[in-house]
């Protein structure tokens, strides 16, 4: 849907221009860029295993890279599937029983959405004269700073007002078999938030998160270097990209449709025009999706193919 109502927008020239936009791609500025992108998910795969160590577990990080590797495909194919995937890919390889293994996954998926918080913060501070024009001229409409002042506070009250509510109604219905159910979610999303605190190696934990990021950004910096139109944005521009493409992969099952429009709405805030931004998102996002689902089948085969070998293996000694 998203994709449709994009294109039927787009005017003969607008599809002219990324037609030569495509033309003029060099794509081999997307191999490097892709493959800080792949490391990101092997880093991952480091810092999963970190969590599972704290547990108990010790799982070989060849199969822990797989595991991640096929999540990323699963995800492409049912949103939250590859999360599932890759906790029963170590349930039966690595015997990890998957309730523990969800946990650490919660416990990760907790951590990244503090780091997009802190990187929410920083681009607040060092973009703000970029942010705030696309705020006030999407989100906050009005014209005066009064006004706009306003609106925050509504917005906020009504947060803060939302959640009191729910909390009540939890507290209220509590003995309730649906409610009870929540409450479970949320005491083993909590639960699985515990395993950081046993950490061994925390600086290596954060590392590891920094990495992650860095990663992600320096993908698109380097991305950059494809197109001309792109080729000299900065790294903070990058940084931004990043943080709304993971709204817009949120969005949208794989991104689809979301991303490409995230990445046009982001460089226009750095003066790159609309129809260059909207095809520079198409072409990361689709050689990225071909190389997901690429890696994620070669996963799926390796992980059984090296354990079949290994258990053979052992069975002969």
């Amino acid at each position: 849907m998203l994709v449709w109502l994009a294109l039927r927008n787009l005017s003969p020239q607008d599809i002219e221009k990324m037609q030569d936009a495509f033309v003029r791609t060099n794509y081999y500025w997307l191999v490097p860029g892709l493959a800080v992108g792949m490391l990101s998910n092997v880093i991952r795969a480091y810092r999963w295993r970190l969590l599972l160590n704290a547990i108990g577990y010790n799982p070989k990080i060849g199969n822990t890279i797989y595991a991640v590797m096929v999540m990323y495909l699963g995800n492409l194919v049912f949103p939250r599937l590859g999360e599932v995937s890759r906790c029963a890919l170590l349930a039966r390889y690595e015997n990890i029983p998957i309730q523990k293994s969800i946990g650490t996954m919660i416990t990760e998926r907790i951590v990244d959405v503090i780091s997009m918080l802190l990187i929410g913060v920083y681009l607040f501070f060092a973009e703000y004269d970029v942010l705030s024009n696309f705020f006030e001229q999407t989100i906050f409409k009005s014209k005066s700073h009064s006004d706009t002042s306003m609106l925050k506070w509504v917005i906020m009250l009504l947060g803060l007002f939302l959640a009191i509510a729910v909390w009540f109604l939890l507290k209220r219905f509590k003995s309730h078999a649906f409610v009870r159910s929540i409450i479970e979610k949320i005491e083993g999303l909590l639960e699985g938030a515990k395993s950081i605190f046993k950490l061994k190696n925390a600086w290596l934990f954060i590392f590891y998160s920094i990495m992650v990021w860095l990663c992600y950004t320096l993908m698109i910096y380097i991305c950059y270097q494809a197109l001309v139109e792109t080729s000299n944005a900065s790294f903070n521009s990058a940084l931004t990209l990043v943080f709304f493409g993971g709204i817009a992969f949120i969005a949208t099952q794989g991104g689809i449709g979301s991303y490409p429009l995230a990445v046009q709405a982001v460089l226009l805030l750095y003066g790159i025009a609309g129809v260059i931004g909207y095809t520079f998102g198409w072409i990361v996002w689709g050689v990225q999706t071909v190389l997901v689902i690429a890696v994620g089948l070669l996963s799926l085969v390796l992980i059984s193919v090296t354990n079949k070998a290994t258990a053979q293996s052992e069975y002969k000694q």
